[in-house]
């Protein structure tokens, strides 16, 4: 009878591990495995195309999407570039010239490219809560995938920042090409790409391997932001590693926005 409890208890352990890595106590956070939806935009103040056509493109893509993702990933010369803008391009390539998007992982400029995205179902969902205090943002997260998935699973959790003047009295923020898109004179830059809490990786760490149905894993992250974003607000996605090496190797699972 000892013999059979030792055995039910070690059994016990060996599934709570299979469902669950928890950095702490439960975080409240509750994902869901409704398909979010994600594109990036390849853009620079100083491409023409990009303020003509690029961004309304990318908030046609925000507005179809509004839980999802939407990035913009400004290029050399731009006073918005980083790192992660190399990070992004070197597995989703720019085709040589920008804007340059892709949805999901798909280079297309289709209008009805997330539609098509967000029809997709996903094994598994994110959740999060973020607050700023002192120059940190603490990010507390959530995944749990609904379904038992192969392979490796990342998270990347980055910091973006809308409203940023990009208009004629902006001097190197002001964006080119807005002529006839932004006749007003009003242009903003959104969904600008501004840190991640892996210092120049787009596609953040390993979160989980070949997950059972019903795992779950807590994870808290900080990112230091600079004093003069405003608003800056975390975002989530959830990749997988391609291990045949296909283009690109991160293929988009799942996403969330939050904007406190």
């Amino acid at each position: 009878m000892r013999k059979l409890l030792l055995l039910l208890a070690v059994m016990g352990l060996f599934f709570t591990a299979c469902k669950k890595d928890d950095n702490g106590d439960d975080n409240g956070l509750e994902p869901t495995a409704t398909q979010n939806g994600f594109a990036i935009n390849y853009t620079a103040t100083w491409c023409g195309h990009c303020g003509d056509w690029g961004a309304p493109l990318i908030h046609d893509y925000a507005d179809a999407a509004p839980n999802g993702v939407t990035i913009c990933a400004h290029a050399s010369n731009d006073p918005m570039n980083n790192q992660l803008y190399g990070s992004f391009t070197a597995d989703r390539t720019t085709g040589g010239g920008i804007p340059s998007f892709w949805v999901g992982d798909t280079k297309t400029t289709s209008a009805g490219a997330m539609q098509g995205l967000l029809n997709q179902a996903s094994p598994c969902g994110v959740d999060y809560s973020y607050s700023v205090a002192d120059g940190i943002m603490t990010i507390d997260s959530k995944t749990k995938f609904f379904s038992a998935a192969q392979g490796d699973y990342y998270l990347s959790v980055l910091v973006l920042e809308d409203g940023i003047n990009g208009n004629s009295t902006a001097g190197s923020y002001k964006q080119g090409g807005t002529s006839t898109s932004y006749p007003n004179d009003d242009y903003h830059h959104d969904f600008v790409l501004r840190a991640s809490s892996v210092s120049g990786n787009a596609y953040g760490a390993l979160i989980v391997q070949n997950p059972a149905a019903d795992f779950e894993v807590d994870k808290s992250y900080t990112i230091a932001v600079d004093g003069s974003w405003v608003n800056p607000y975390a975002v989530c996605l959830i990749w997988k590693l391609d291990a045949s090496g296909g283009v690109p190797q991160y293929k988009y699972v799942n996403s969330l926005k939050k904007k406190n």
